[in-house]
């Protein structure tokens, strides 16, 4: 934040401030590389992973690359300084400021300055007439920093105070997005069904929660990544059969929606169709959730030519709805890699007609 001062000539003061060292300055610069870590790796993760916007969101990239920028600049800053103002350090009295770097002691008179700066940088910026010196006010301990700015008068509060705040709403904004865009990535997230491919288990108007922790969490594909990355070693179980699962569809055109059908054979296993019924590895499935529904091929194959008879391939699993007369699941667009998995079907907590009609019975686990 760019604040401007100006000298306390009157103010009978004598403070000295000392550059840090040792374990305080690897301790700072070690933070300041980790920050700078975190800032690359957010706008990464956020471009590819914030919800509801086409991605990879072009203007987060391009915000999160300016906000980087400042922030390596900011660092190369602070790294020349330290080398410059190593075991030196800052001295304010009434009378003149005395700044102490590595190859001299400079004292400039109180009646030389005109105004001080706080820049872009972070560095305190001492002007005279015909010249100026930066002085890395951060390289300071965080409680002399801000002891150092109290010795001198700000010739804007108001307009700082109104920057502090508006810094600090920003700051929190920003945190609560990364945050709240890794809970849903890793966590848990909320989901609404259009259409009728699961009834009866799930219904039109149905909200429920995906959580996304049962199979280890999905980095997505940030740049430099040819596909998502599924952590499954740190996952809690691996896929059933059975479990209804969150998914990106195997088609281009339908990649920017989510599909939730039920994981029916896992890899490995021998799937068949035969007289309407689900066959694995030879045994004819017992399928109550499909309400007696046949399952064929009719009006899937015609327009897909897929198929996904046989031994399922080792990294993709079969999907079907619950609703087999109307549903586009992997009769339709075949096998499902297993990493386009974003998570498991967990809580039902709310159908808009049902509530209302004072219906509860259906809220709860999903099975």
């Amino acid at each position: 934040m760019i604040q401007f001062f100006r000298y306390k000539k009157t103010e009978h003061i004598n403070t000295d401030f000392k550059i840090i060292a040792g374990r305080d300055a690897r301790k700072f610069f070690l933070k300041r590389a980790f920050y700078l870590f975190l800032f690359i790796y957010s706008t990464l993760f956020l471009a590819v992973a914030i919800p509801f916007v086409e991605t990879p969101c072009m203007p987060i990239y391009f915000l999160g690359s300016v906000a980087t920028g400042i922030y390596i600049a900011r660092l190369i800053n602070h790294i020349a300084k330290y080398m410059k103002y190593k075991n030196g350090g800052i001295r304010v009295t009434g009378e003149y400021i005395e700044l102490t770097d590595l190859k001299q002691t400079l004292r400039i008179p109180a009646g030389e300055v005109t105004y001080l700066e706080i820049n872009m940088l972070g560095n305190l910026v001492i002007r005279e007439k015909h010249a100026s010196y930066a002085f890395p006010r951060l390289l300071l301990k965080k409680e002399h920093t801000e002891e150092l700015s109290m010795l001198f008068e700000d010739m804007a509060p108001k307009r700082s105070v109104l920057f502090r705040k508006i810094w600090e709403f920003t700051d929190a904004i920003v945190v609560a997005l990364v945050l709240a865009v890794h809970i849903i990535q890793y966590v848990i997230q909320a989901y609404y069904i259009p259409t009728s491919s699961m009834e009866d288990t799930l219904k039109v108007g149905d909200h429920l929660f995906v959580e996304k922790i049962t199979y280890g969490p999905i980095i997505p594909q940030m740049l430099g990544m040819d596909k998502p990355k599924h952590l499954d070693f740190l996952g809690i179980r691996s896929l059933q059969r059975g479990d209804i699962v969150i998914f990106t569809p195997p088609i281009e055109s339908e990649k920017h929606k989510d599909y939730i059908k039920r994981c029916i054979a896992l890899p490995g296993d021998d799937f068949r169709i035969k007289n309407s019924k689900v066959y694995i590895n030879g045994r004819e499935q017992n399928e109550p959730y499909t309400l007696g529904k046949p399952t064929n091929y009719d009006n899937f194959n015609i327009t897909r030519n897929v198929s996904i008879e046989g031994k399922v391939p080792e990294g993709k699993i079969v999907v079907l709805g619950d609703n087999r007369t109307n549903s586009s699941d992997g009769r339709y667009f075949g096998y499902l890699d297993i990493s386009s998995i974003k998570g498991r079907a967990f809580i039902l907590y709310w159908n808009t007609s049902q509530i209302f009609s004072g219906d509860f019975s259906r809220i709860g686990l999903i099975r």
